[in-house]
């Protein structure tokens, strides 16, 4: 009788606990390549980094991938370390930084004043699958733009959009492409703004 029970408990329990599939945690770290000697029309200037405006399936750490032309999913195995828009916010801040073109370089949450600010807007950070989901590349658009914060106006502006197949159809994959397209637009971003101040 004692064993009866013994089976059945342990059964009871085996029931009762739920196994969930391991999610692997990606995250956006990007390399720069813009020269350090790059000369600058800011280098006596401040700048703030704005927080970046991007649409609302870039606020969590769900990675979500298009499929044909209208079809998005959710990656259930897959998810972002941290959400794209502070991640990206972080990396233009780091870039700029690196560059050395401005005096300093402070992110959104800074109390100091500054002579210009940067706002961003990212209009597409995905990857894109065809509709047998045997190929995929990924897509990155923003727009920069450059304000003097004595006049509150935008000085210059600078859209940039990049395209790149991924080497495989996966989620790791996608990622590996993003950061490397993420770097190439910084690299045209720091060279951009290094001769917008005025």
């Amino acid at each position: 009788m004692r064993n009866i029970v013994v089976a059945f408990m342990v059964l009871f329990f085996a029931s009762c606990s739920t196994t969930y599939p391991s999610i692997t945690e990606y995250r956006i770290d990007t390399e720069i390549q813009t020269a350090q000697s790059l000369k600058s029309s800011c280098q006596k200037s401040s700048l703030t980094v704005a927080q970046v405006f991007v649409k609302s399936s870039l606020m969590s750490k769900k990675m979500k991938y298009v499929v044909g032309k209208y079809k998005e999913f959710a990656y259930n195995r897959s998810e972002w370390a941290e959400n794209p828009n502070r991640a990206i916010s972080d990396a233009i801040v780091k870039a700029l930084q690196s560059a050395n073109i401005f005096q300093t370089v402070d992110n959104h949450k800074s109390f100091s004043r500054s002579d210009y600010t940067l706002e961003s807007r990212v209009d597409d950070f995905s990857q894109y699958y065809s509709e047998d989901e045997k190929e995929s590349f990924v897509k990155i658009a923003i727009t920069f733009s450059l304000i003097d914060n004595k006049t509150a106006k935008i000085i210059a502006s600078k859209h940039i959009s990049k395209e790149k197949k991924t080497q495989r159809a996966n989620a790791q994959s996608g990622v590996v492409a993003l950061n490397e397209l993420l770097g190439e637009s910084l690299d045209e971003m720091i060279q951009w703004i290094s001769g917008s101040c005025k």
